[in-house]
């Protein structure tokens, strides 16, 4: 068992500035007696709608330069594990990729995550200033719990987080900016809770709020039932992940098991595509 916090916060220009929230809320976390604190999608900086594809990838760092450098220092000093969205900067290639990175509880960076499926939907391009990425779909432990991760829009594909279920996921998080408009905030609740019903996981969701966000950080439990969920300001949603839980849910619905008897089926969806 680990006790989860998806942070539901609004990001500015300032990375210093966010930087310094986050450190709050680090600490917050510890107190509280968190193993894991999640951060919103792109908390690095808000870059706006109107940035432009030169001025993101300005503003995006690597692993390497200062921002996640400190975010590590933070999370060895606290002995705790953080998740953060930031826009990842390939000075090769001269791309940038919407990226989550997984920093464990020695200030270790041991893991990241591209998001693969970009946000081009309801007249938003995200493609025009973010390049694809490709996971990698790992699976990272703390304790008995299995973690993977994938980012707000991919919600809306199944895929990703069954793949993550068949690897022995526990718990997806999910860093999350979820941009207003009609129905959204309902479709936010009812893909998180289908993802976790669905693959009989636990589904954490740290959403940004403010700015064009919705916010609605929330954590469903593997039958889908919501188990926290913050306020409508800057806020947190804290719950236990269990092993028992888990495994209880996956007792009375064997889906994954079940589908593990049905490998023809995914030739028909691939012969589909």
């Amino acid at each position: 068992m680990i006790k989860l916090m998806v942070m539901q916060l609004e990001s500015s220009s300032n990375k210093k500035a966010n930087l310094e929230k986050l450190t709050y809320w680090v600490k917050k976390a510890k107190k509280l007696d968190a193993d894991l604190i999640v951060f919103p999608e792109a908390y690095m900086f808000y870059g706006g709608p109107n940035i432009t594809k030169e001025e993101l990838y300005e503003n995006a760092e690597t692993f390497e330069d200062p921002w996640v450098k400190e975010v590590a220092k933070i999370a060895g000093a606290e002995k705790i594990n953080i998740i953060v969205g930031i826009y990842e900067k390939d000075p090769l290639n001269k791309k940038v990729y919407n990226t989550a990175v997984f920093i464990n509880e020695l200030g270790e960076l041991i893991g990241y995550y591209r998001k693969s499926l970009l946000f081009d939907a309801f007249t938003y391009k995200e493609s025009r200033k973010v390049d694809y990425g490709n996971g990698p779909y790992n699976i990272y432990r703390i304790q008995d719990i299995n973690i993977g991760i994938l980012i707000c829009y991919e919600l809306r594909f199944p895929e990703i987080s069954r793949i993550y279920a068949l690897k022995g996921a526990d718990l997806l998080v999910v860093p999350t900016a979820w941009v207003r408009g009609y129905l959204k905030e309902e479709q936010l609740l009812a893909l998180a809770k289908a993802r976790a019903l669905e693959n009989t996981v636990y589904v954490g969701v740290a959403a940004q709020i403010g700015n064009e966000f919705t916010g609605i950080s929330v954590i469903y439990d593997p039958m889908g039932i919501p188990v926290a969920r913050a306020l409508d300001t800057e806020s947190y949603a804290l719950a236990e992940i269990s092993k028992e839980r888990i495994y209880e849910a996956q007792n009375k619905l064997p889906v994954l098991s079940q589908i593990k008897m049905r490998r023809d089926l995914y030739k028909e969806l691939i012969s589909a595509l």
